[in-house]
């Protein structure tokens, strides 16, 4: 986490990152693409309980961005199924860290657990998002951010039209089909919106004003946003000294455990979408003193987890 007194600006993977991934429809088909291997759409339909339509433009833009591909199902040749590419494989570290926060902070009593299972050493997933160089848990205040080498630490804020048509999903919708940790974070921060006003939680950003200018947002739409945050329990204010009447954000210790979602998206933004340029951030880890990325690793058999590696156990009942 960057130091209060020096707010970083500027772009990162987050925003090419969430035109691709964003809203919460989008990580609920990647759960089940991903840890349940669904591959029609009528099943994605039948256990997500989502609109057709809402289904057809998700699956059609994680095609369309090379996410998901479409070919005929080998057991029916005459029907088409989706399978994830390498690049879909790889966004199974995001989804972990949007269930294991859900798990810690929303299950409110409730079973939002799904049983996953490390397939190479066949025990229950245990899965800890670690700094790739000394393999030990990432904490928002063990890592700072800084710009690139050769990137300019104040670029003008990324254009954000897309962004409109990935509006909010309440929860209720999200878990027609039964609880669900993830939909409970993604309820809680899953359009992209939300999740770039978190990143500038993240960098230091607190006010208002400064919200609105790093991230050229219309006011209306920051003020639903952080309300939702003080909401949810997220964000929580604190009066400005110099003026007494205005608040500034501040992320509580829920929002503070949010922060391994974010750096995911980062490093799969950065493996895939960064370009020729390379990285626009640099993260470090203050404990190790290296530059890391966000790794997934089992805590059972200490070792990375990749795409591919990880299934829904069967549920015991």
């Amino acid at each position: 986490m960057t130091d209060a007194n020096h707010i970083l600006t500027g772009p990162c993977s987050v925003e090419r990152a969430f035109a691709i991934i964003g809203g919460a429809w989008t990580f609920l088909v990647l759960r089940e693409v991903l840890l349940s291997r669904v591959q029609r759409f009528d099943e994605f339909c039948a256990n997500l309980g989502i609109a057709r339509a809402s289904l057809d433009k998700t699956l059609t833009r994680l095609v369309r961005h090379g996410v998901l591909e479409r070919r005929p199902i080998k057991a029916d040749a005459r029907r088409m199924g989706y399978f994830p590419t390498a690049m879909g494989e790889d966004l199974l570290t995001p989804l972990v860290a949007a269930m294991n926060w859900g798990n810690a902070w929303c299950a409110d009593g409730q079973e939002t657990r799904p049983r996953l299972r490390h397939e190479v050493c066949g025990q229950p997933l245990q899965g800890a998002i670690v700094c790739s160089a000394c393999h030990e848990p990432i904490r928002a205040r063990e890592a700072r951010f800084a710009a690139a080498p050769g990137r300019h630490p104040d670029l003008a804020p990324a254009r954000h039209q897309e962004y409109g048509k990935n509006r909010y999903v309440p929860v209720a919708l999200l878990e027609r089909m039964g609880p669900c940790a993830i939909a409970r974070t993604m309820a809680a921060i899953g359009d992209p919106w939300s999740f770039l006003i978190l990143r500038e939680c993240f960098y230091g950003v607190r006010r208002f004003d400064d919200f609105r200018r790093h991230l050229a947002i219309a006011p209306n739409i920051l003020s639903v946003r952080l309300k939702r945050f003080l909401a949810e329990g997220i964000l929580v204010t604190r009066p400005i000294p110099e003026r007494p009447h205005q608040v500034e954000y501040r992320l509580s210790e829920k929002g503070m455990q949010l922060y391994c979602l974010p750096v995911s998206v980062i490093a799969w933004g950065d493996r895939w979408l960064a370009g020729d340029d390379g990285p626009p951030l640099i993260l470090t880890h203050n404990n190790c003193g290296q530059t890391f990325t966000a790794e997934l690793y089992c805590g059972y058999c200490n070792a990375a987890v990749v795409g591919g590696e990880v299934r829904m156990m069967p549920d015991a009942s």
